[in-house]
């Protein structure tokens, strides 16, 4: 080769050595630096300068030196051309660089002295990205491992959780394949069906329906439009009769969309099934009682709106059920509206009313007397929603009780006629006496016509008083003072009480508040027990009547007398109709007077000891 050639040569190797992207270096066999382009620099952080001062191995990584020098032997000893390696080299700041090394071994034909050319290519960013991602690939390898780890061990309690729950659940769990056939069922089936468990695996369990469920299925197409159901069927027990279960299907699928499993848990509602049928056949019951029911029957919500009406309403009141349905109860007259409410409000806080007799207004205006019954209506957790009423037609009662009344004023008229003559005659006897005295011409004429006026008007006193206690009256009910009446009543028996030395003692406290009643009926009460206290003291003695305040809402009347009393048997049955001690007596007095005391909604109470006397108490509202 020319001088000139190979000049040209090694400025070619110069400038390729120099500029090379990748490091490169010439290494004497010791190791020493020889040469070391700008690549290498950079990649090992030393100057030119620095590298010719050490040698390769001082740089190298002790694990990667071994190898790096047998292979550089080799190359000496001519058994390879040349060698790659990855090698690890210390940079200058202490980390570790990552390489590609490929070396040769070449020999200087003037020197003949060898040396070898390293190229170096840096790795380390690869390196340690390929470390990272081992390390990732292991990290996910160890979780993926304890994920199944845990997996198994969920599954595993999973499979005991389901065994325990299959032992001992109350329900019935059955596992089939999808042609029906049972694959596994609980032990609660032994109990609940009668059969051992071999009985059932490997059968199905349709095979046990009662045929009419059975048919119902098949119409029903059973999980044709879901893969989950419910349904009610009839399962024969192993002894014959037929147990209620209420089942819930799912189909289990796998992972291809197939029907892998029928998954079954069946709970026995047999008990229910007949709570179920005895509450229906009540409410049959009910709704045929409230149907034909011979009394007007209606319920109404908390609100007051009509929810139900029976066909005695109709014809008691005349509206049809369409016309009030959802509307406010239209019976209530305008007056008893206050009334009616108090009873619902009462009703409503858990309170019955019961045979609260009242008045009730007709469609086409007219009054009819009842007998209401009000209950409260709760539902399944104990709350009032409602009431129920009933309203029983008393008209007829009510006339008869009427006429009773009148029978007893009758009778009292009767029994006070001797009385009564005893009153009249003598106050006759003296007008007689004053007018023979004036036709034999006495002058005192003007005294004698006052006399004669004052005693005419105490006969017609005496007759009015009469008149009233005989003749039927209207039921009116007015705000009256107790004194005036009892001043009547005292002036009609006073005759009767003088005739038995019986003296009447009337003590009034004063600011008495009037009371709401049918003077008429009161003054009947007041006589009867006036008469049946002065026929207690034949003999004669003192009657006693009191009146007084028993709270701010009523007043006490006692008649007190000191006859001889009514013994303790006999006490017992007062008030029974018929039921009398006198010769001549109905019985009817004492009931009938009861009864008009507590239509004007007071009390009547008897307390009596034996040849001591009798005291009747009776309690009245009084009015503002």
């Amino acid at each position: 080769m020319s001088i000139d050639q190979r000049l040209i040569n090694e400025s070619l190797f110069t400038q390729a050595f120099k500029y090379a992207p990748i490091g490169m270096v010439l290494v004497a066999p010791n190791g020493r630096v020889l040469k070391a382009n700008p690549a290498i620099c950079s990649i090992l952080g030393y100057s030119e300068s620095e590298l010719y001062t050490i040698t390769f191995q001082e740089i190298t990584h002790p694990e990667d030196l071994e190898l790096d020098l047998q292979l550089m032997a080799e190359l000496l000893s001519g058994k390879r051309d040349s060698y790659q390696m990855e090698k690890r080299y210390y940079h200058k700041d202490g980390h570790i660089v990552w390489s590609i090394l490929a070396v040769s071994l070449v020999k200087d034909k003037e020197s003949d002295s060898p040396f070898f050319i390293s190229q170096v290519i840096d790795i380390t960013d690869q390196k340690y990205t390929e470390i990272e991602l081992r390390e990732k690939e292991r990290l996910l390898q160890e979780k993926d491992l304890q994920y199944r780890l845990n997996m198994m061990k969920h599954l595993e309690q999973i499979h005991e959780l389901y065994r325990m729950i299959s032992d001992h659940a109350l329900d019935i769990i059955a596992i089939s394949s999808p042609d029906g056939v049972t694959r596994h069922i609980s032990p609660v089936a032994r109990n609940l069906l009668g059969y051992e468990i071999e009985e059932l695996v490997g059968n199905k369990m349709v095979d046990l329906w009662h045929p009419d469920d059975l048919l119902a299925m098949d119409q029903r197409c059973l999980l044709a439009n879901s893969d989950d159901d419910m349904f009610i069927c009839r399962v024969r027990h192993k002894k014959g009769h037929y147990v209620w279960f209420e089942t819930t299907v799912k189909m289990i699928r796998d992972e291809n969309g197939d029907v892998a499993k029928i998954v079954a848990v069946g709970r026995d509602i047999t008990k229910r099934k007949q709570a179920e049928d005895e509450l229906c056949a009540t409410k049959d019951r009910l709704e045929s009682f409230i149907k034909n029911n011979g009394d007007a029957i209606w319920v109404i919500d908390r609100d007051e709106k009509v929810l139900e009406a029976n066909a005695a309403f109709e014809k008691l009141f005349q509206w049809k059920s369409e016309e009030i349905i959802n509307h406010s109860l239209p019976i209530i007259p305008a007056n008893l509206a206050d009334q009616t409410k108090e009873l619902h409000d009462r009703v409503l806080s858990g309170h019955s009313v019961i045979g609260f007799e009242t008045i009730r207004l007709r469609k086409d205006g007219t009054l009819v007397d009842v007998s209401t019954t009000l209950s409260p209506i709760h539902d399944t957790t104990g709350q009032i929603i409602g009431i129920a009423g009933t309203c029983h037609d008393i008209t007829e009662k009510k006339q008869a009780e009427q006429l009773l009344i009148n029978s007893e004023k009758l009778s009292v008229a009767g029994q006070l006629a001797a009385g009564i003559a005893h009153e009249i005659r003598n106050p006759i006897t003296a007008i007689k006496g004053f007018i023979q005295l004036m036709k034999s011409g006495v002058s005192e004429k003007k005294l004698y016509f006052e006399i004669m006026s004052s005693e005419i008007e105490r006969i017609e006193s005496i007759l009015s008083e009469l008149l009233v206690l005989a003749k039927p009256q209207m039921v009116h009910s007015d705000r009256k003072d107790i004194r005036n009446l009892l001043a009547q009543v005292t002036t009609l028996l006073e005759s009767q009480a003088i005739l038995n030395n019986v003296e009447i003692i009337t003590e009034c406290e004063p600011d008495l508040s009037p009371i709401l009643c049918d003077q008429n009926q009161l003054k009947q009460v007041c006589i009867n027990f006036i008469k049946n206290a002065i026929e207690a003291m034949p003999f004669g003695g003192i009657l006693n009547i009191q009146v007084k305040p028993m709270n701010e809402n009523r007043l006490l009347l006692r008649f007190i007398d000191h006859g001889c009393g009514i013994p303790e048997q006999i006490l017992a049955r007062l008030g029974h109709p018929f039921y009398t001690t006198k010769e001549k007596g109905t019985g009817l007095g004492f009931m009938v007077s009861k009864k008009i005391i507590e239509n004007h909604n007071g009390t009547v109470s008897v307390f009596s000891k034996e040849n001591e006397g009798t005291t009747i108490e009776v309690s009245l509202p009084t009015v503002r």
